[in-house]
């Protein structure tokens, strides 16, 4: 389909009316200018086309990577904190918090910092996800049509079950509300993807532009509600925002690729106000991110799970070293070493949660072995895509039996002892070691539960629509996960250690009735921390990027080469289903890359955790331990008929 209008095509040149001499020197000169002259035109078109559209303003920095005039970032180039003290609410907020059925007894603190600035700790932040905004959405007109036309029954703020994409003003009132009701009583907010539409309506495809655009849009209702008025700094917001990348905020949507590429760097345009300028290389390359929310005490990573996902046809898997999650996995363990070494805490986030009908089995099981290496560190972890609230629990010993069984099938040494990693479990792993060559209980149990089922063919979030198999699959979430730790005997309450959870929280497009959620962790104690935040001499952030950076490509030039980007044409100018190529191959064997002899040349694979050092604020009650969280909802129905006032 053509990306331009009618009358503004490219004209294209037929290379026979340039020169008539196939072989002359002047025909392959005059062929070179055509070509440069072809390309030009239609660039420049299309650039026209857009700002013509007014989908984009005519910005010639789109496409400037280093020469992009990037805002001062004045607060995390290496603040450190000055005092911290308590803080007391009002009676009114008191109040608001008691009706909002939050806590009032998490004592929040003040904290003073360095560069004179300040931030209350409250104890709390929101999870918010997905969206999916819609401006073609119009009320009266017929769900069978998206909502975009015809006569029919949609309503003001949309229907649940029914369908239809966000209306943007339920977009629009839910940021109001969170602003008025929230930014008083929370730290930071965890917002993880799907800004945009979904492509499903033929009358009205999505372009590029069109995704860019509403991405942005989004960017700026977030930021024009939390920034610091008050503040020169761009990134001086009253609540931090830490967005991630959703399979819907790309085009074509699921399709993604290693930057630096036009997408990653029109990416950083929009979310530069919520990353630090130290980390826009790693960002341009992957974007994925670190967010310090307490100076050198709490911090979110917010991960680019398109580089993880299944159905990204750019990703075979994360094994192979020129794999992105190959490198994500990589720029992850340099991050978390250096927060473990700064006895920080952390939340991993992104959109698509770590699952077996979304990743890769060699992306599972990497993840589940980082998040269980790292568990004196890592809180747990935050997503969305799947718009219904749940948990699931990810499981490290099946993911360490996975690798043993890989050794031993490569003629390979390094066997992990079960009984010593998990002591607790001695009699089930005395089962599982027996089990069949590369089963993975939960995650082939998912597999063969689900698609049992004749819709988990299509991936029921990718063109949205009604909720199609939502109950299929929470029903295999049960089988494949819950029912079976309900029947597990542990020895001891260790044992918990031997799972990480991750969190899914509910979508504020109508697939249910929308819903948020504020989450409350311990802060107690943490006003009595001055000494061990600010006395620690860390390098400033910026450093640690810039080293880590050089460290890698010095370290690991085959994963980080200064230009890789020869490696992913293939699978950009080929065929992405043709059966001929190994990399598509069912047969092909995409673990040959995998090194279990020694963990320190594969760099995304976790080292063991040290036996002296304890389990973290997910498993052990202390600071930063999660309390509980509130689910709110939207009950689209009575407020579309005017029976209640907008809120959650």
């Amino acid at each position: 389909m053509d990306l331009l209008p009618e009358n503004e095509k490219a004209v294209s040149i037929d290379s026979t009316s340039v020169c008539q001499t196939k072989h002359s020197g002047t025909c392959k000169l005059k062929k070179l200018i055509a070509f440069f002259v072809s390309i030009s035109t239609l660039f420049l078109v299309s650039i026209v086309s857009l700002n013509k559209l007014g989908h984009l303003p005519l910005n010639a920095n789109i496409l400037s990577g280093d020469q992009v005039d990037r805002p001062h970032n004045i607060n995390n180039d290496n603040v450190k904190v000055s005092k911290i003290s308590k803080y007391y609410y009002t009676d009114e907020q008191l109040k608001e918090l008691e009706s909002l059925k939050l806590s009032t007894n998490n004592n929040p603190v003040l904290i003073e910092k360095s560069d004179g600035s300040t931030q209350v700790i409250h104890g709390r932040f929101l999870h918010i996800t997905d969206l999916h905004p819609d401006p073609h959405y119009v009320p009266n007109s017929s769900f069978k049509s998206a909502c975009h036309r015809g006569e029919g029954q949609s309503s003001k703020y949309g229907d649940a079950i029914l369908g239809c994409d966000s209306p943007l003003i339920l977009v629009e009132d839910t940021i109001d509300w969170v602003e008025k009701n929230l930014k008083d009583k929370i730290d930071f907010i965890v917002w993880t993807g799907d800004n945009v539409r979904h492509d499903n309506d033929r009358a009205i495809p999505r372009y590029e532009h069109d995704i860019f655009e509403l991405n942005q849009n989004i960017s700026n209702l977030f930021y024009n509600s939390f920034k610091n008025k008050d503040s020169i700094d761009p990134r001086d917001l009253l609540v931090k925002l830490i967005p991630s990348l959703g399979n819907n905020d790309v085009y074509p949507h699921n399709l993604f690729s290693p930057g630096p590429t036009l997408q990653s760097r029109q990416l950083w345009k929009i979310w530069e106000r919520f990353v630090s300028n130290d980390q826009y290389h790693v960002f341009e390359n992957g974007v994925y991110f670190f967010s310090e929310i307490i100076p050198n005490h709490l911090a979110v990573l917010s991960i680019n799970t398109l580089f993880l996902f299944k159905s990204n046809p750019l990703v075979d898997n994360c094994d192979n070293r020129k794999q992105p999650g190959y490198k994500l996995f990589t720029w992850l363990g340099v991050t978390l070493k250096e927060l473990r070494r700064r006895n920080m805490k952390v939340w991993m986030t992104g959109h698509v949660p770590p699952i077996p009908k979304n990743y890769d089995y060699t992306c599972y099981n990497k993840y589940v072995s980082w998040t269980y290496e790292y568990r004196d560190i890592i809180i747990g972890g935050l997503y969305g895509h799947m718009n219904i609230d749940h948990f699931v629990p990810l499981d490290a010993l099946e993911t360490y039996n996975y690798y043993n069984q890989l050794s031993i099938s490569k003629n390979n040494s390094q066997i992990h002892d079960l009984k010593a990693l998990f002591p607790d479990f001695i009699d089930e792993i005395n089962e599982i070691t027996n089990t069949q060559l590369f089963h993975l209980d939960s995650y082939h149990d998912f597999i063969n539960n689900y698609e049992h089922f004749p819709h988990s063919s299509n991936d029921f979030d990718i063109m949205g629509g009604t909720p199609v198999g939502k109950v299929d699959y929470m029903d295999t979430v049960r089988k494949s996960f819950y029912s079976k730790i309900k029947s597990k005997k542990a020895d001891s309450f260790n044992s918990s250690e031997r799972y990480s959870i991750v969190h899914i929280t509910a979508s504020v497009i109508p697939t249910f009735n929308p819903g948020i959620r504020i989450w409350e962790y311990n802060i107690s104690g943490l006003d009595n921390e001055f000494s061990a935040l600010s006395s620690p001499n860390y390098d400033p952030w910026p450093v640690f990027f810039k080293n880590a950076e050089i460290n890698l490509k010095n370290e690991y030039p085959d994963i980080f080469p200064d230009n890789d980007s020869e490696y992913f044409d293939h699978f950009i100018n080929r065929n992405l289903y043709d059966d001929n190529d190994d990399d598509d191959n069912e047969n092909y064997d995409n673990t040959d890359n995998y090194i279990t002899s020694d963990v320190l040349k594969d760099p995304s694979v976790p080292p063991k955790k040290p036996d002296d050092i304890e389990a973290g604020p997910a498993y052990n009650p202390q600071l930063f331990t999660p309390l509980k969280y509130a689910q709110y909802y939207l009950d689209l129905e009575s407020i579309n008929k005017g029976k209640k006032d907008f809120g959650y």
